[in-house]
């Protein structure tokens, strides 16, 4: 954060012009916790204004940087909005640092900013509280000591739950990218993270005491953005608020979810039109145009028909239209399954045969685009296209889609691993193949195959070379549409870095340097080993799980000269592929007939085209 007063100061310097700089009303008051510390605040007052409600914001990003701007598109114009604002630096962080870190919590200190304000000739009543990340996490902690004025809360991009997986390791993967960036902004938290790389007692305790919908007695507006790597834990604490928290105000739990990115790195925030590679105009400023109005009816009473809001309000990303829900999440439960298969294809059917890469640790694939928090890494939908003409990435996409395709929740692929290898990561992104080629990302996961069944240190186990292994890939929660004429698509992988810590391979302990080990990896996709993608969608177009179960017959069986079908669908095209993978025969089927008398004796996969999808039969030449 410091960099955008650094930039600032750069710009006035060689442009000429001047920048004027918001005087707080009140500056650097020290303002006393109940140990005795000080914490440092701003009070921004509009002018001729004697009382009004309060919008507190507690930050570790350093207060005096509100003096370039107030949020919610305030700007510098204090007096065209009928807030006073405080500002106050967290203990330990910038004009608060010297406060004793040895006995406290940040939700006390709330309380008593909160205390505080209350006793100030300036403040009228109420208490509202903004701000994302972790200016949105301590308003939970402020929220949970329920002082008597803290009437409502908007926290962006946030929650309040310190948890292993979607939190520091993402399916037991190390995010690395995100810790070093939290590192460079004070919290100092990579011995404790990398101490504790296995679920234990630590990590349950953590998450038990950092989860307390109950304790939620007041309305709050939740922010959030599909890009975000806060996005899972976000969806699960707004249903335990809306099922958990004071009985009085379930039905006053708000949730926004736009197209949006964490923000904090680069040009894109929550609210800007511009994310990553994509545009999204309807969805600018809608975050903070609900904040005005939710603030505005539970802070000013004003009668603007806020509780008659849906309690759910998201964008659908690829129709790039607004939806609303008064339900508690917005997850389909049914799941749509595509199998992966041999040519690169994603498929109604089980598929044959398997796919195999080679994985590298010492040229990882690298991340590109996504739900990252790193200056070095962008944030958002980008093209994954350029990764396709790496080694340690295979393909696998549907064809030319038919109808729209909608899915809202956590996207899974279960898998069936096998690598010489003791150790491997599966990465798997996502993606909307456009018709003009572009392939943009919309969610995406890792999985550490030494975790596949579970994250303590008891459930760690290697693999063997020669054993297939099943593992569960999750990805984080989208809601998103695959529009007609566009393509779904599965980028798999082994790495993906800078956003999460490269695997080494070589089974030893992690997190620290090693010998790194290049796997071959092979992904199995056929009947014993029926590798899937599990869509929560309810499409039609997608709606039979396994048409193989449909009648076809493929005869005779063993075969010398030519093969016949009989199939319920109307015969299209077709494939024959050796037990390599390799494509040797394929073309039209004008008739049920198909001459193989030019094929060497073996074993093949046949597989058909026809009006019902595609299906596979395994036949042999004499």
């Amino acid at each position: 954060m410091k960099l955008t007063q650094i930039s600032l100061a750069i710009f006035t310097l060689f442009s000429g012009f001047t920048y004027a700089q918001m005087t707080p009303t009140y500056d650097d008051i020290l303002i006393q916790m109940r140990d005795g510390e000080f914490l440092e605040a701003d009070v921004y007052i509009p002018t001729g204004t004697t009382t009004a409600e309060v919008i507190l914001i507690q930050t570790p990003y350093n207060k005096d940087l509100f003096q370039w701007s107030l949020p919610l598109g305030v700007g510098m114009n204090l007096d065209a909005q009928p807030y006073i604002w405080v500002i106050v630096d967290w203990r330990g962080f910038y004009g608060s640092s010297g406060a004793d870190l040895s006995n406290f919590t940040r939700g006390e200190d709330g309380y008593d900013i909160c205390e505080w304000i209350t006793q100030q000739s300036w403040h009228a009543d109420r208490i509202g509280t903004w701000g994302p990340s972790a200016l949105g996490g301590v308003q939970y902690n402020t929220a949970q000591e329920q002082h008597p004025n803290h009437t409502c809360a908007v926290p962006v991009v946030a929650h309040p739950q310190q948890a292993y997986n979607h939190g520091y390791f993402f399916g037991g993967v190390l995010e690395r990218a995100r810790l070093e960036q939290l590192d460079a902004l004070g919290y100092g938290l990579s011995p404790v993270v990398l101490a504790n790389p296995y679920y234990s007692p630590t990590w349950q305790f953590a998450e038990n005491n950092s989860w307390y919908p109950q304790d939620i007695i007041i309305p709050t507006l939740q922010i959030g953005g599909w890009y975000d790597h806060n996005i899972s834990i976000m969806m699960d604490w707004y249903e335990a608020t809306r099922t958990s928290s004071a009985l009085a105000v379930r039905d006053e739990q708000w949730l926004l979810v736009g197209p949006w990115v964490h923000g904090g790195t680069g040009i894109a925030t929550v609210g800007s039109s511009t994310q990553g590679e994509l545009t999204y105009p309807n969805a600018a400023q809608v975050n903070n145009t609900m904040a005005w109005d939710f603030f505005a009816y539970y802070l000013l009473d004003t009668p603007n028909g806020w509780e008659n809001t849906d309690l759910i309000t998201y964008y659908e990303m690829g129709t790039n239209t607004w939806n609303s829900s008064n339900a508690t999440r917005i997850d389909i439960a049914n799941q749509d399954v595509l199998y992966l298969n041999t040519g690169n294809e994603l498929i109604g059917g089980v598929g044959s045969l398997s796919s195999s890469f080679i994985a590298d640790p010492r040229t990882p694939s690298p991340t590109i685009g996504g739900a990252n928090l790193h200056p070095t890494l962008d944030q958002g939908p980008y093209d994954q296209i350029s990764l396709e003409a790496r080694p340690d990435i295979i393909t696998f996409a549907t064809e030319d889609l038919n109808m729209d395709v909608t899915i809202s929740g956590k996207v899974t692929l279960d898998l069936f691993v096998e690598a010489d290898q003791p150790d491997c990561d599966i990465s798997v992104r996502l993606v909307d193949v456009y018709p003009d080629g572009r392939n943009m990302l919309v969610t995406d996961g890792i999985k550490r195959m030494r975790f596949r069944n579970g994250y303590t240190a008891a459930d760690e186990a290697f693999m063997t070379p020669g054993t297939v292994y099943p593992v569960e890939v999750e990805l984080a929660t989208t809601h998103y549409t695959w529009l007609s004429g566009h393509k779904i698509k599965a980028y798999i992988g082994a790495n993906s870095s800078y956003r999460w810590d490269v695997n080494l391979q070589n089974g030893s302990t992690m997190y620290v340097a090693g010998d790194t080990n290049v796997a071959n990896i092979t992904i199995h996709h056929d009947v014993t080993y029926p590798s899937k993608i599990n869509l929560p969608g309810n499409n039609p177009t997608l709606s039979i799980d396994d048409i193989s179960a449909l009648p076809m017959a493929v005869f005779p069986n063993p075969a010398t000269n030519e093969l016949t079908i009989q199939s319920e669908g109307v015969l299209e095209s077709f494939s024959i592929v050796d037990l390599s993978g390799r494509m040797v025969q394929s073309g039209k089927l004008n008739e049920n007939v198909i001459s193989i008398e030019h094929l060497k004796s073996g074993v093949y996969i046949l597989e058909v085209k026809h009006s019902l999808g595609k299906q596979s039969k395994r036949f042999v030449k004499l």
